[in-house]
This record gives C-alpha cells, structure tokens and sequence, in this order.
C-alpha cells in the first residue's frame, strides 16, 4: 500500500477544504480500512531508509520515541516536512542559506 501521497487522503483534504467533511471522512475510512488490510496481510509500508531500523513498520513504537526525546522526527516524516519548507523558503527566495543571525 502507497501511504505517502495517497490519492484517497489527497483527495479527502481536498473535500475538507471544500468543506463537504462527509465526504472527507468516508474517504479516510476508505484509506484506514485499507491500511488495516495491508497490516493484515503482513504489507511492508513502512518508508523509513534506516534498515537497520528496530522499530520498522512499528510507526505508534517510533512516533511515540520521537515524540519522547523530542530531538528529530521520524525518517519517514522527513520528506514531508521539507516539501513545507521548500515553499515556506522559496517566500524569501531560498535565501536561507545565507542568513547570518
């Protein structure tokens, strides 16, 4: 199962911005019943480049030590919080790299 950038969540934030939250919410349910049958039939989903990871595929286990020692996100949530970043960026041209506090 493709989790990251999944068309049913892509497409359920997109009623919740419309507003229709029924919508949004079948949707979800569609995607965690979905989810749930890939656990089921032992899926790998986990996106983590770590392979010697202890916690693969264990996401409550890895989220729950992250959110402990509060240092770092999880490697599966990197991506996702750099495409934020590029675009919150990109408002000052990428200069970033230049700022000199």
């Amino acid at each position: 199962m493709k989790i990251d950038n999944n068309e049913l969540e892509l497409e359920s934030m997109e009623m919740f911005r419309c507003g229709d939250k029924k919508r949004a919410h079948e949707l979800e349910d569609e995607f965690i019943r979905q989810f749930r049958e890939s656990k089921r039939n032992r899926e790998d989903h986990c996106s983590c480049p770590v392979a010697t990871c202890k916690h693969h595929g264990r996401c409550m286990e890895c989220v729950a030590i992250h959110r402990g020692h509060r240092d770092h996100l999880p490697n599966c949530l990197h991506d996702m919080v750099n495409e934020k970043l590029r675009k919150i960026v990109s408002v000052t041209e990428s200069s970033l790299n230049e700022f000199k506090p």
